[in-house]
């Protein structure tokens, strides 16, 4: 598996997200775009801005889908791909900026 931890530390506002609200079926209940709300919806349009810049960057570094899902499952959570994900996880990632946006 890669290193993650230079991803990590640049993108310190999803690292928590997937770290504590991804983590072990925690957000069971809820969709992938819920729980990107619960993590964010509170904060203002500049911080979701910010959020939305490490998701671009994190994009730039997991380059297919393979990829993201194995840096998402280095968090040691337990998703179903399928069903949080039909679509795919970098699918999501590119979808997840409107998503903040709408907030």
């Amino acid at each position: 598996m890669t290193e993650y931890s230079e991803i990590r530390r640049r993108t310190p506002k999803l690292t928590n997200m997937f770290s504590a609200l991804f983590y072990q079926q925690w957000y069971e209940d809820r969709t992938a775009n819920e729980t990107l709300m619960l993590a964010f919806g509170q904060r203002d349009q500049e911080y979701r801005g910010r959020v939305a810049k490490e998701i671009e960057l994190l994009l730039n570094q997991l380059h297919s889908e393979q990829e993201a899902e194995e840096y998402l499952i280095s968090f040691d959570v337990d998703v179903d791909f399928n069903r949080d994900f039909p679509e795919g996880v970098r699918s999501w990632l590119r979808a997840a900026p409107a998503v903040l946006a709408d907030l």
